[in-house]
């Protein structure tokens, strides 16, 4: 029996109550009289007020706990380093994939803690065994990941290209092969051709009184030839003071020509030479077969590689990467355009070029677990930054050319 009853049954609160006709007799057994029975009364309710009422609030209390959903834990974000989505080596984890994900957790109002991969190889992996709720970085969408994990709409836009060393011409072939010689072949038949005629020119106003030119004509050309060079080097013919009203135009000109001729044949051949030793032997995709390659393994860029049986070196990181190409360990290095061109500005120090076109288009987004709710909301919230143009603001921060 509960102890309130016991408690109340000791007091005996129902036993009944003397009728008025029995008075005049004297109590026997439980009688009592009146004052008792009012003390007995007020007792017991004390001890109903004191037992009861708490237990019943006690039991409405437990009711609203239970119909209050409880607090949904933080969701667990997976990011991994990869420059300038998720920068290496900062404090508190930066990048343009950070900021995305940042207003995406405020406008969907949630909470969340970021969990640090090693590697970014092992981003997707981590997210397959359950230790997130979504990755975000740079993780690239392809069919095969889709059968594995759901992904958002896509945030970025991508594709690969390759980087190389800036310099890349050791040797005295490789620099005489870098010379246009097509272009030159071509500036110096214009030259001759200009020559003939301004020999033939010479050959005109000087044989009716200079014996030099009263030759052969062959002869007579030859030696307008040499008098054409002359005048290109020098800027003069003959006597100054015997010199006539044709010779004074013809020779300013003449020389002004050679001049252009020669400046042209120079710009040719030293602009040709400066693009040359700021571009590679290596120009784009097709020039990749036989060269020494290094890329980050587990990524598209290796799947790529590998696809077109293209051997490659494996590298971890931006440092490894960029020392192993400035030190012609590899040739180039094939990885997402976006962290190539990150690279080659903020760590290049003008050593490291990105050449070729963006070839393997991809696109980035955020990967949740298969049938996750989770995918919906993120989706509304990036509908949400393109509509409104803080995407276009975020984007800006990071690839903008001033930064």
């Amino acid at each position: 029996m509960p102890a309130a009853s016991l408690q109340l049954d000791s007091f005996n609160c129902n036993r009944p109550i003397p009728s008025r006709r029995n008075r005049s007799t004297p109590p026997s057994g439980d009688a009592m009289n009146k004052p008792a029975r009012w003390l007995i009364s007020l007792i017991c309710l004390t001890l109903s007020t004191i037992l009861i009422v708490p237990a019943a609030q006690a039991s409405q209390t437990q009711e609203i706990e239970s119909k209050t959903p409880a607090a949904k834990p933080p969701l667990r974000i997976a990011i991994a380093d990869v420059a300038p989505f998720v920068l290496p080596q900062t404090a508190t984890p930066e990048g343009f994939s950070i900021d995305l994900w940042n207003e995406l957790a405020r406008r969907m109002q949630v909470e969340f803690s970021w969990i640090k991969i090693q590697a970014r190889s092992d981003l997707l992996p981590a997210m397959e065994r359950g230790e997130a709720d979504a990755a975000i970085a740079a993780v690239t969408m392809t069919p095969e990941r889709e059968r594995a994990l759901d992904f958002s709409l896509p945030y970025f836009d991508s594709g690969l290209q390759i980087m190389v060393r800036a310099q890349n011409h050791d040797t005295f072939m490789e620099g005489f092969w870098a010379v246009p010689w097509l272009a030159i072949s071509q500036l110096v038949g214009v030259s001759v051709v200009i020559v003939l005629v301004l020999a033939n020119l010479i050959w005109l106003t000087e044989r009716k009184h200079n014996p030099d030119f009263q030759k052969p004509y062959l002869r007579a050309i030859g030696e307008g030839l040499w008098v054409t060079m002359l005048i290109i080097a020098t800027g003069e013919h003959g006597e100054r003071n015997a010199a006539n009203r044709w010779r004074r135009i013809l020779v300013p000109a003449m020389w002004l020509i050679g001049v252009v001729l020669v400046a042209q044949l120079t710009a040719t051949v030293t602009s040709s030479q400066t693009i040359a030793r700021l571009q590679s032997n290596i120009r784009g995709p097709d020039d990749l077969p036989g060269k020494s390659i290094a890329t980050v393994p587990g990524t598209v860029a290796a799947d790529y590689l590998t696809q077109h049986g293209l051997p490659f070196v494996n590298v971890y990181t931006a440092d490894d990467g960029i020392r192993m190409l400035t030190k012609g360990e590899v040739q180039a290095i094939v990885y997402d355009a976006p962290t190539l061109q990150y690279w080659s500005a903020k760590r290049g120090n003008g050593a490291l070029i990105v050449v070729g076109p963006l070839f393997r288009p991809q696109k980035y987004g955020i990967a949740v677990p298969n049938g996750s709710p989770l995918r919906k909301s993120i989706n509304e919230a990036l509908l949400a930054l393109y509509e409104d143009g803080t995407y276009e603001l975020i984007y800006a921060k990071w690839f903008s050319s001033n930064r």
